[in-house]
């Protein structure tokens, strides 16, 4: 099967679209979280023992890239670091009420932009589009269900 336009520059686009937009609503929102901060928040927000190469590995970015984006949010105070309980030497991320609170207006955000986005797009068309988009990502040896998911049901949240 041939596309009319590569697979890459459709799914780039796609993604800047998506990134610009994001990141309008928030800062016009007052919210001080750019899209990759954002992922690691709702990521931190599924799993309290979470180390930064957790993260790197999960959202699959460079380890210099993710410890950038944590002490920003370390700064926010949307983070804290705290020993692990059973190896000392590991520092989970773990999301603050702060953090939490920004989250969840992130959150809201990006459902109302998603039903701005999805507008016009029937129901079995974007059942078909999450079908491809999750099969293209298992193609790529993408596996969601390596226990680091982010759209699980969060934990409760710590001060």
């Amino acid at each position: 099967m041939t596309l009319q336009k590569p697979l890459g520059y459709i799914l780039g686009q796609t993604m800047r679209v998506y990134r610009n937009r994001i990141n309008s609503v928030l800062k016009e929102s007052q919210i001080e979280l750019g899209i990759d901060q954002f992922l690691i928040l709702l990521t931190l927000n599924a799993r309290d023992d979470l180390t930064q190469q957790d993260l790197a590995h999960h959202l699959q970015k460079d380890k210099s890239i993710i410890l950038r984006q944590i002490n920003a949010l370390l700064e926010k105070r949307y983070v804290v670091r705290l020993p692990d309980k059973d190896d000392k030497r590991k520092k989970n991320l773990i999301l603050t009420q702060k953090g939490s609170d920004t989250l969840q207006q992130a959150i809201d955000l990006g459902k109302q932009l998603s039903e701005e986005l999805l507008a016009g797009i029937s129901t079995d068309d974007l059942a078909v589009f999450e079908n491809v988009m999750l099969k293209i990502q298992q193609n790529g040896g993408f596996n969601e269900d390596d226990g680091h998911s982010c759209f699980k049901q969060p934990n409760t949240q710590n001060e």
